[in-house]
């Protein structure tokens, strides 16, 4: 290939290693957004919509209802144990027995770090509910497995006057739905709505912090659009909207804590609060919880973010998955998930699932990869010819010339120099989509491979304890694998001897290296991905070198030219008496 076709080729290479990192860091916006985007956004916030500390307020005939003792219960159901307080009729602790952190303990989402206050006022007082000590009218005797249903809790103001929570259970739901009804109290709240006061730091579920953050947001739906918030560990990011919110999510890597109103809160303030490098951001959620007929009605999602899982409530919850933009998506959702679901059911190992999936992509790009490797053998052919040795002898010191002849020279033969990568180009859609899917893949999570422990993060069976620039404190095993392969490669391919300029011959070994480098710290899962694409790739090249007949290309070639200039010369000879005969007209 000429210096032009491997210029292409580095450029792409770049680009997909700066994009990847860019999808790495894609939930953090910079500074400036983030103040257009509270610019934009934000709004004045009432006094009304955020509660005054509970010690400071007028409660009149609650006030007995504060220094009554406590007592908790737990309900159980087959995806979750979640405990409930009778002190505010809250959920005090929501863990996942069937899910393990980093460090092998059980899921915790839901504990003592996090804050829930709702308040609400009637008609002088400021009543903060989650200090009221309720009563338990009935909780589940046993498990919620076979089919749904209810905690209830009630404070009782007079024989026909109460305030009464409702906690509903679905089996194999990780949902939580929570009904507060003010009844024979509705005529007397002072708005119609329940402030609800969240304060939450996202719990770190996986073993990094540092591997975590990059994939952590508050997300929100806004009428048809799901947004985020990106946190900033040095300054408060803030925005605050007028209705039309249905839910917010703080999300973190793999699992989420999600509120929804179907009827949209009436108003919500979000807000990112500074954080040290060694911890996961923290939020602060004020949000306008209507009451309708007396009843307020919230849905609390603690759960994994699993697209076949969030995808079936179908309120948009799949869309916080960082899944590559616009077609890149398309590509994820509608061509590899898929694969992945059917696979699972037959296949027990995710590290084969991937290879299968290595190999469909790579019977789908084998059109593509043919043409590529016909157009690099024919550029290897061509570098060879006389001609072509002729010129880069007779113009060695004129480089201009020299690319401007065989510019000339290619366009005689009728090839492109850049012909070989316009395939390769084609073939980046796929590249972004595996990027994308396999960090933010549920299914791989702490799924073991080989030596591999994650195939959800990288694979660190080589730790030296200490930090190097670029590389880090390990080395990953599948990632010197696929930079290996990726070299093994780039050894048989055409392309890699066919540039005849002695300063772009190292250029086609820097691509292993810029891999290495990246899937260093990378999903083991793509590594292996890639190791296998490879592998299947170096196959296919050695199949097709016998396939091609390099004689057969030089002969094509040769013909080409021959028809062309011959074809010129015909031109040119019958233009020529067509002038004279012009010309004689004139006269």
């Amino acid at each position: 290939m000429s210096r032009e076709g491997w210029l292409g080729i580095f450029l792409i290479t770049i680009l997909m290693f700066l994009w990847t990192i860019w999808m790495a860091q894609s939930a953090q916006s910079t500074p400036a957004q983030q103040t257009a985007a509270l610019r934009t956004d934000s709004v004045q916030t009432t006094d009304t919509l955020l509660p005054r500390p509970a010690d400071t307020l007028e409660v009149g005939p609650y006030a007995r209802f504060m220094e009554a003792p406590e007592s908790v219960m737990v309900v159980q159901t087959p995806t979750y144990t979640a405990t409930f307080s009778t002190r505010g009729a809250a959920l005090v602790r929501y863990a996942l027995p069937r899910y393990k952190d980093g460090f092998g303990n059980p899921i915790i989402l839901w504990d003592s770090r996090q804050r829930s206050e709702l308040t609400f006022a009637e008609g002088r007082y400021l009543v903060p509910l989650h200090r009221l000590t309720f009563e338990p009218v009935y909780i589940p005797r046993g498990p919620v497995a076979k089919s749904p249903d209810s905690a209830i809790f009630r404070l009782t103001l007079a024989p026909d006057t109460f305030i009464q929570v409702v906690y509903r259970f679905t089996p194999e739901d990780f949902h939580i739905v929570r009904e507060i009804t003010f009844h024979n109290l509705k005529e007397r709240l002072r708005n119609p709505y329940i402030a609800h006061y969240v304060a939450i730091e996202t719990p770190q579920t996986e073993r990094s912090v540092k591997q975590m953050r990059p994939y952590t947001a508050l997300y929100y739906r806004q009428g048809e659009d799901v947004d985020h918030l990106t946190p900033d560990e040095d300054e408060k990011v803030e925005k605050t909207f007028q209705g039309s919110i249905s839910w917010v999510s703080v999300k973190g890597q793999f699992f989420a804590q999600l509120f929804r109103c179907d009827g949209g809160y009436g108003a919500v303030t979000l807000r990112s609060l500074p954080f040290s490098e060694a911890e996961l951001p923290r939020y602060e959620l004020t949000l306008q919880l209507p009451v309708e007929n007396g009843t307020a009605r919230e849905a609390l999602y603690f759960g994994p973010l699993r697209y076949t899982y969030l995808k079936a409530y179908g309120q948009d919850y799949e869309k916080q998955l960082n899944l590559g933009w616009s077609f890149i998506r398309y590509i994820n959702t509608g061509f590899i998930i898929p694969v992945f679901q059917f696979l699972e059911r037959y296949v027990p190992s995710y590290g084969i699932i991937i290879a299968i999936l290595a190999l469909l992509v790579k019977i789908l790009l084998s059109p593509l990869t043919w043409q590529s490797y016909v157009a690099g053998a024919r550029m290897q052919v061509i570098n060879e010819l006389p001609e072509v040795k002729a010129l880069d002898e007779k113009y060695k010191d004129d480089p201009n010339k020299l690319m401007l002849e065989k510019s000339l020279l290619y366009r005689e033969l009728g090839v492109n120099p850049l012909s070989g990568c316009i395939p390769l180009l084609l073939q980046m859609p796929i590249f972004f989509a595996m990027v994308a899917f396999f960090p933010s893949a549920f299914e791989l999570r702490q799924q073991s491979f080989l030596w591999a422990k994650d195939l959800s993060t990288y694979d660190d069976l080589i730790r030296w304890g200490f930090h190097i620039p670029i590389l880090g404190d390990h080395l990953s095993l599948f990632a010197l694998m696929t930079a290996l392969t990726t070299l093994a490669y780039t050894v048989l391919s055409p392309q890699s001897t066919s540039t005849t300029t002695p300063g772009m011959k190292w250029l086609p070994y820097l691509t292993p290296a810029i891999f290495f480098l990246f899937l260093n710290s990378y999903s083991a899962a793509l590594s292996w991905y890639y190791t296998v694409l490879n592998v299947l790739t170096i196959g296919q090249t050695l199949l097709m070198r016998r396939l091609v007949d390099k004689e057969a290309i030089i002969r094509k070639l040769r013909a080409r030219r021959q028809k062309k200039t011959t074809k010129q010369g015909t031109s040119r000879q019958q233009q020529l008496p067509r002038w004279l005969q012009r010309g004689g007209k004139r006269r």
